[in-house]
């Protein structure tokens, strides 16, 4: 009888657990391309050039989930050129990709330049966020 009590206390439990679980979530790529393309773009990056980043990641679970993104591009000196906040959106768990431009004039400092993005997935029982950096040298 205890037995079978405490199966059935474990089961609850594991079940429960499950239940309220946040969605998994993971960046599996954070990369440049050549805009318009998914061809990588070699490093040093020749500033005036047309880039692009691209974010590939996954999104685990059995129900659509709410995704938000956020970005920062930082210049050498650490200015922020950019704010990236794309409109939450809901989505089918599996793999997905964000992208956009990345500007940098010819007539901008060379140096490391930094893209700091954020991708938050959740649904009624929480939520996940997993951060990604991506250091560009520009010629």
């Amino acid at each position: 009888m205890r037995r079978a009590l405490a199966a059935g206390l474990a089961i609850a439990a594991l079940a429960s657990a499950t239940a309220v679980a946040a969605p998994s979530l993971r960046i599996v790529s954070v990369k440049v391309v050549k805009a318009g393309t998914r061809t990588a773009a070699h490093q040093p990056l020749a500033r005036g050039g047309r880039y692009a980043y691209r974010v590939d990641y996954r999104v685990g679970g059995r129900t659509e989930v709410r995704v938000a993104r956020t970005g920062t591009f930082l210049s050498p000196y650490g200015d922020i050129l950019e704010q990236i906040e794309p409109a939450p959106a809901l989505a089918d768990p599996g793999r997905l990709f964000a992208s956009g431009p990345l500007h940098v004039a010819v007539g901008d400092s060379p140096g490391e330049y930094v893209l700091r993005y954020s991708v938050t997935a959740s649904n009624a029982s929480g939520s996940t966020t997993r951060d990604a950096v991506l250091r560009m040298r520009f010629r």
